[in-house]
């Protein structure tokens, strides 16, 4: 393999995502330590992480602290750094605050990756930019009706994997986009933009991101079924729960592909939908997640100790403490659905609107990425799946079991 280096710029890397790349710096037969190593110039969120120095690969990741993309002297920042491939993990994501702050939204969801296009095609870098699910509105209608009842449909058996109102099917990249909110207009006009000015771009549309960092819904649900006696869930909105640390990996293969190809130029460009498989409604989701914190309770419990009853507005609940020691829940814990509107008089406060149904299709995605050489692929034990194109329970079980962080992986 021919040696050359490739400076990758990681920016939002406080972000979840941005977390998320760096603790799973790439798992790949390639980067034994025997053969190719990486090294991080700068990192101003994980100092010190087991990483090989000497490399051909340098890491640069940055919070808004060290890289704030709004700023007036951006082009010369990015020049100092000087990458030839950039991650935009960095996002305005307060989708209700967004209405009341559309310039703040405008600033860094628009203009930051147009200018970070233009600086890209101009020095001939990669750009990978993060998109959302928002910038769909709804493209088949009120797929639930004005019941709730429709809403919830089959709550059991494989409903959480199957429910999906009356939408005939995920939404693909062809699909109208029409947003809701101003997050949404605000996240739409960015991958016009940045495309506008560098086709040869890639935008990763994603949706319902959750991982062991920061603040997301499988965090906060962990919390609040420890501590609440009931929990009211939106029942009439569904989409795709995606493991944050599964689309790391998808991006590390691309990178890693990037890198070994003997000229440096876009492995993909355009916009492309990358989701875990099924769907589920915030409530179904919210069941899933109490469902296997029990079941991992249960498994770790000592046989002369039952665990406790569970009563829910459906299936048996319970919830984690964290993913490699998960806590008691609270006795007598429900979930019960609510409709959007019912949640919002709840809150007392005004929310910005989200689409009923924004399940992605990632197929074309899948495709796309089946004609990478298999070299190239992910590695991992035999009996560990690759989680990229698992179902969203399949992903949520592997980050609820702790098995996410993969600190176990051996090189070789």
């Amino acid at each position: 393999m021919t040696a050359k280096t490739t400076r990758i710029l990681i920016t939002g890397a406080h972000g979840q995502l941005g977390q998320a790349l760096l603790a799973n710096l790439p798992w790949l037969p390639e980067f034994s330590p025997s053969r190719l190593r990486m090294k991080i110039l700068e990192v101003s969120l994980v100092p010190g992480s087991a990483v090989a120095p000497g490399s051909a690969i340098e890491i640069v990741a940055l919070g808004h602290q060290q890289l704030d993309l709004t700023s007036a002297d951006l082009s010369e920042r990015l020049s100092e750094i000087n990458a030839d491939v950039i991650i935009n993990c960095a996002a305005y994501n307060a989708v209700d605050a967004a209405e009341q702050d559309m310039a703040a939204a405008m600033a860094l969801n628009a203009e930051a990756p147009e200018r970070l296009a233009i600086w890209c095609r101009q020095q001939g870098a990669w750009l990978i930019h993060i998109s959302s699910d928002y910038v769909f509105g709804n493209v088949f209608g009120n797929v639930f009706g004005k019941d709730l009842g429709n809403a919830l449909g089959n709550v059991s058996g494989n409903a959480a994997a199957n429910m999906r109102g009356n939408a005939p099917r995920a939404l693909t990249e062809s699909d109208v986009c029409e947003p809701l909110s101003l997050y949404g207009q605000s996240k739409l006009a960015g991958e016009q933009r940045l495309l506008k000015a560098n086709p040869g771009a890639l935008v990763l549309r994603t949706s319902w991101l959750y991982s062991r960092f920061g603040s997301n819904f499988v965090l906060t649900m962990r919390r609040l079924l420890t501590e609440r006696p009931e929990l009211k869930v939106v029942a009439d909105q569904v989409g795709t729960p995606t493991w944050a640390e599964a689309l790391a990996r998808l991006i590390w293969q691309l990178l890693i592909w990037f890198h070994l190809k003997p000229e440096k130029s876009a492995v993909l460009s355009g916009c492309f939908h990358y989701a875990a498989t099924g769907q589920c409604s915030w409530y179904l989701f919210t069941k899933e997640i109490a469902e296997q914190i029990a079941k991992q309770q249960c498994n770790s419990a000592p046989s002369s100790q039952a665990a406790p009853p569970l009563q829910t507005a459906s299936p048996s609940q319970a919830t984690l403490h964290s993913p490699a020691n998960p806590a008691p829940i609270t006795p007598g814990c429900r979930i019960t659905p609510v409709s959007t509107a019912e949640y919002g008089a709840l809150l007392n406060r005004a929310q910005a609107p989200r689409p009923a149904y924004s399940a992605l299709d990632s197929s074309a995605l899948k495709d796309a990425m089946a004609a990478m050489p298999s070299a190239f692929r992910c590695y991992l034990p035999k009996d560990y799946p690759s989680p990229i194109w698992l179902s969203w329970q399949a992903q949520l079980a592997l980050m609820l079991s702790g098995l996410g962080a993969l600190p176990w992986i051996e090189w070789g």
